[in-house]
């Protein structure tokens, strides 16, 4: 790929700033700046005049900057050639049509990650493995392969925290290829159960995947999928799970109707049961999160009262829902309620909590202005343009701009005619 930089960084230079002396100036990032002088990314417009300033330019200089990219002397890539073990995939609008007819394609996605020469190796390898597994009686699978797929589950919900979702989708779509032949067939009860609840997992983060990328026609089938299997494998609490998956994710959509998604989170609550668990207080939080994207405050701060009883109640072995999503939830939905005390107390504990590459970090990053938004708009639209400003494009994923545009929703009617709150809907409103 041929790395690309503006003669942003020779101006910079030149009045003697570094990036960070720069980044402190501008109340912005210094990878922000880093992006700027590559060309990954543009300068917002409320951000330009200001720019201009410490570089003793023009706007019009400035533009004249911004346009001027060139190659960067660094780059070792050859024209017409790419890096060893790159490779390009193409996903086209029908690719999740067919379970099982792009098989083969969906395995080679392991180039992606590990280069096109370790690929085949790869793949022969998960073959011979598969291969050498005994089947269960009656069964076209064999327990070791079923404990795979639940086991790698794991590693995808790893991915879906940290990397763009196409990558997450790849490394699913292979699972899924693997797994989609035995669905078709005749199971014994036991095993079809266990194969029932492994596909359901691979199948609600496949869903999740999708409506990341903008795909709401393919989500809305694997929502489905997701729900069938999950009450085929008679695993209630995973019935619960899957539901409040689907609900949470769904919000992310500006296109969604909250108010609807209302029932079906409602349904995962009372598929959890009533002694305090995992799926119930995530159900009870994502119906905290559905009311208040409804505009039903009242009842999302009494929701987030549920949630706080129910965690010290949860069991102290087995899966856990941990002080991260609490301290997360609280202060998600106290800042959306304009409970500024309360949002606070959890932010400052939220914030040990969470690694820097996380996509959760960035989003509780942009509750602070969710905060703020009613009492200092202009304040709040700056501090969110410039969060969702330092982010690279792959990485503003639906979940992330869909924080970004609640600052836009708790605005004073007024300061939702700002152009920064114009810019912030312009910037978080598509892929």
């Amino acid at each position: 790929m041929t790395l690309k930089r503006r003669r942003l960084a020779l101006r910079r230079r030149s009045v003697g700033y570094s990036q960070e002396q720069l980044a402190d100036r501008l109340g912005a990032e210094r990878s922000t700046v880093g992006r700027w002088e590559r060309a990954e990314t543009d300068p917002m417009p409320w951000i330009r005049p200001k720019l201009a300033k410490e570089l003793k330019i023009s706007l019009d200089e400035l533009d004249e900057l911004l346009r001027n990219v060139e190659a960067d002397p660094r780059d070792r890539s050859i024209q017409g050639h790419t890096e060893a073990g790159t490779v390009t995939f193409i996903c086209n609008p029908d690719f999740w049509d067919d379970d099982v007819k792009r098989r083969e394609l969906l395995q080679d996605t392991t180039t992606l990650t590990v280069g096109a020469a370790a690929a085949p190796v790869l793949a022969a390898l998960s073959q011979g493995w598969r291969d050498s597994e005994p089947s269960l009686p009656g069964a076209s699978v064999s327990r070791g392969m079923i404990d795979d797929w639940e086991n790698v589950y794991d590693v995808h919900v790893a991915s879906y925290v940290h990397d763009p979702p196409l990558v997450v989708l790849e490394a699913l779509a292979a699972d899924w290829a693997d797994i989609a032949p035995h669905l078709r067939r005749n199971q014994p009860p036991d095993v079809d159960l266990a194969l029932a609840h492994a596909a359901a997992r691979h199948a609600f983060l496949i869903a999740g995947g999708l409506v990341e990328i903008g795909d709401r026609r393919h989500s809305r089938r694997w929502w489905d999928k997701a729900r069938s299997l999950a009450d085929k494998s008679e695993d209630q609490s995973l019935a619960s799970y899957s539901r409040s998956w689907e609900v949470t994710t769904r919000l992310s959509d500006d296109r969604e109707d909250p108010a609807r998604l209302i029932p079906l989170v409602q349904e995962a609550r009372r598929l959890a049961g009533t002694r305090p668990t995992h799926s119930l207080i995530y159900a009870v939080a994502v119906e905290a999160e559905a009311h208040a994207a409804a505009g039903d405050l009242r009842a999302a701060t009494a929701a987030i009262r549920d949630v706080e009883t129910l965690f010290p109640k949860l069991p102290t072995t087995g899966r856990q829902w941990g002080e991260d999503r609490l301290r997360y939830v609280q202060s998600q939905i106290y800042a959306w309620a304009g409970d500024a005390k309360r949002a606070g107390e959890a932010q400052d504990a939220a914030r040990p909590l969470f690694r820097s590459g996380q996509h959760q970090t960035v989003q509780l990053k942009l509750h602070v202005p969710v905060i703020h938004a009613r009492n200092d708009p202009e304040q709040a639209l700056a501090q969110a343009l410039g969060i969702i400003d330092a982010l690279p494009e792959e990485r503003r994923v639906a979940r992330i701009r869909s924080n970004a545009r609640r600052v836009i929703s708790v605005l004073p009617e007024k300061a939702r005619t700002l152009p920064a709150a114009r810019d912030l809907q312009a910037l978080t409103s598509g892929i």
